[in-house]
């Protein structure tokens, strides 16, 4: 606890930037809703009726197995990307998309289901997706920084091959923490669902 409290105090301005990418996409993907069209809203409505009515209602393995799969191939991109020089702005492209996501599926399904939307929200995305937020930018943090060595590296030929272990080695925890937290969703879905009979 106490090396990653250095790591964060030391790279603070990075992980500063990505938590502030990451709340500009729930700004645009909440001002999204707004800019839906009648036809638009009704389809996206539709389809949300028909998601939560296919919810399972019990713990199913193919449907935790799903969310958690999420999670691994997104950690896992980023973790590639950090791989490479020009990875950075991608990086911040999947964080900024993931707040937009974010933003967007809170305000809409708060705008469609009112308050009974709101404690769906509560219950079902916003807990989990709190847990979650911090190894999302963990990741994406790792893999800025070591895209930046990686640069550095290369300009001054120095090996980095202990600083791709530690990388790696950090990524996969992080990325099973990730991945814990989408299955976690899949607990909290189903409670929400349930709960408030939607």
């Amino acid at each position: 606890m106490r090396k990653l409290s250095e790591h964060i105090r030391q790279y603070w301005v990075i992980y500063l930037a990505l938590a502030s990418v990451y709340l500009a996409g729930i700004i645009f993907g909440s001002m999204g809703v707004g800019a839906l069209n009648g036809g638009e809203t009704e389809e996206l409505t539709s389809f949300l009726d028909k998601l939560l009515a296919s919810q399972p209602t019990t713990l199913d393995s193919s449907f935790l197995m799903q969310l958690a799969r999420e999670q691994f191939i997104i950690m896992a991109g980023i973790w590639l990307l950090g791989l490479t020089v020009i990875g950075t702005p991608l990086i911040f492209l999947i964080v900024f998309t993931r707040g937009f996501v974010f933003g967007f599926t809170l305000s809409f399904i708060i705008g469609i289901k009112g308050l009974w939307g709101l404690g769906l929200v509560f219950i079902s995305i916003l807990i989990p997706a709190l847990a979650g937020i911090p190894f999302l930018l963990l990741g994406a943090g790792l893999a800025t920084i070591f895209s930046m060595l990686l640069l550095k590296g290369k300009q001054v030929g120095e090996s980095l091959r202990r600083e791709f272990f530690y990388y790696s080695f950090a990524t996969i925890l992080v990325s099973l923490g990730a991945v814990l937290m989408g299955v976690s969703q899949g607990y909290f879905s189903i409670l929400g669902v349930n709960f408030f009979n939607l």
